[in-house]
């Protein structure tokens, strides 16, 4: 399919590149003409358009797989942009959560200096997770997400204090090491195939591994999994990210949740299941999803801070979404995808309406809140719409996408994932339930007693809108399946991809 008559799919990645090198500019402009919200108004300027041209290109595209080579050149020589139903998915979910955040975002900050380099990095950051959803190029995959990950590193130490500059450096320790792992893993299958393009990449696996995968290619795969598994955060990789989580500013762990672990899970999966097919990355997913899932949960349990507690809770989430996907029938994968897509959905519910208890009372310590349900009445009813979509209470978005994940394992032979999942999600309604009555029931304490009574309507909006989207996409399965059904297709039949790259004749 060709591009739109009227622009290029490498607009959505240009723009918010574009966007973010303009902002320093009219942050001074700005402060010049007294405008000073002038750098608040370009970014939700650039995001808002970004998130159009996503949608746009989405409702263009219908079943077939949009193929665009920068600067004309044809792949596999060439670079190429393959928009396809993964990369569609990827696209709208992270997009929309950023818009979300950037509303959130102008009134989160209030005396902060540095908001340009904020919203540049917030910016840049987008580009990156663009980049990732719709470059057909390996190697170029890892530049958009290397793109994504400075803008983090950078965001995570935006408050300049203690906690965050070493929550920021765990994570770049721990990244620059995925980073090494992901780039040899990419070096590897260069050397095994003579490619870059991840079409090429996967006619040429499929006939060197026609006998069997060689060391080579299950250690290259190994090294990308574990290099993916580390900017994720995946259990036992997940170190760095309770710490980075609890420290960065709400609107960035925020988007960390939704938006850039939405990404990485994405980039796992087109090179797992495109390059070295599904028979080989499935019962990788398999293993590593229970463990995060399980783990995750009983980390959860053990934590009093809110915003750990939430982070711990992102990581068994994660869980649920690879083992959907390492099932690897139909209903599985549709099931983990759909996971995918809800889990950015009420956790970033969850983040931001804990954002609103940190800005109002300067403190996520568990031990330090209380009573907050009759003094922040709508915070509290926003934060257990999320809580209940994480358990997996119907009729909340959360239920669908767990129950198929359990059903399909059932139905696929393996009970005891499937027990053991309906155990991590009792696991979780634990921590959760925990959680809502120490900070919004029983008595108030020193720290809340004084809170007043007051809605903060401009924070509460975002919130609001996550928790419409938490309940339709419960209430409307059909529609939300629908809109994962093309990236299932592309996961578990990569024939189409390859065909739409190197078409016939």
């Amino acid at each position: 399919m060709t591009a739109p008559a009227f622009y290029s799919p490498i607009l959505v990645i240009v723009l918010p590149l574009i966007g973010g090198f303009a902002l320093p500019g009219a942050g001074l402009l700005g402060d010049k003409l007294n405008i000073p919200r002038l750098r608040e108004y370009l970014a939700s300027a650039v995001v808002l358009a970004t998130i159009y041209f996503v949608l746009d290109t989405s409702a263009g595209l219908g079943e077939e797989i949009m193929v665009y080579p920068l600067g004309g050149w044809e792949p596999p020589l060439g670079i190429t942009l393959v928009i396809d139903g993964l990369g569609i998915l990827l696209s709208i979910v992270v997009s929309i959560i950023a818009g979300v955040i950037i509303i959130y975002s102008l009134y989160f900050f209030k005396e902060e200096d540095r908001l340009s380099q904020y919203y540049t990095l917030m910016l840049f950051l987008l580009a990156g997770m663009l980049g990732v959803a719709y470059t057909g190029d390996i190697f170029n995959l890892y530049v958009f997400f290397e793109i994504m990950s400075i803008a983090s590193y950078s965001l995570i130490a935006f408050y300049r204090t203690g906690d965050s500059v070493e929550g920021a450096l765990k994570y770049l320790f721990i990244g620059s090491l995925g980073t090494g792992f992901i780039l040899l893993g990419i070096v590897l299958l260069y050397a095994m195939t003579g490619t870059l393009n991840m079409a090429d990449l996967s006619m040429r696996m499929s006939v060197l591994s026609a006998e069997g995968y060689s060391l080579t290619a299950l250690i290259s795969l190994g090294l990308l999994t574990v290099g993916f598994g580390m900017k994720v955060g995946m259990i036992p990789f997940h170190a760095w990210l309770p710490d980075a989580y609890q420290s960065a500013p709400i609107p960035v762990t925020t988007v960390m949740a939704g938006g850039t672990g939405v990404i990485g899970v994405g980039a796992l999966l087109r090179v797992g299941f495109l390059v070295f097919g599904s028979e080989l990355i499935t019962p990788l997913l398999m293993g590593l999803g229970l463990l995060t899932m399980v783990a995750g949960a009983l980390l959860a349990l053990r934590q009093s801070d809110l915003i750990r507690l939430l982070a711990y809770s992102s990581i068994s989430q994660m869980g649920y979404i690879l083992l959907g996907l390492g099932i690897g029938t139909s209903l599985g994968v549709s099931g983990g995808l759909y996971h995918l897509m809800n889990k950015a959905v009420f956790k970033s519910l969850l983040f931001l309406a804990a954002g609103i208890i940190v800005y109002k009372t300067g403190s996520s310590d568990m031990n330090k809140l209380g009573g907050l349900a009759v003094k922040m009445p709508v915070t509290a009813t926003l934060f257990g719409v999320g809580a209940l979509a994480l358990v997996g209470i119907p009729p909340l978005n959360g239920f669908v996408s767990k129950a198929s994940i359990i059903y399909a394992g059932i139905r696929a032979g393996h009970p005891v994932l499937s027990a053991l999942a309906s155990f991590s999600a009792a696991l979780s309604l634990t921590y959760i339930l925990r959680a809502f009555i120490s900070v919004f029931l029983g008595e108030s304490t020193p720290l809340t007693e004084d809170i007043k009574f007051s809605r903060e309507y401009r924070l509460l909006i975002p919130v609001c809108i996550l928790a419409v989207f938490t309940l339709l996409l419960g209430i409307l399965p059909g529609f939300g399946f629908e809109m994962v059904a093309e990236a299932e297709a592309v996961l578990l039949e990569p024939l189409e991809y390859i065909e739409s790259v190197f078409p016939a004749g």
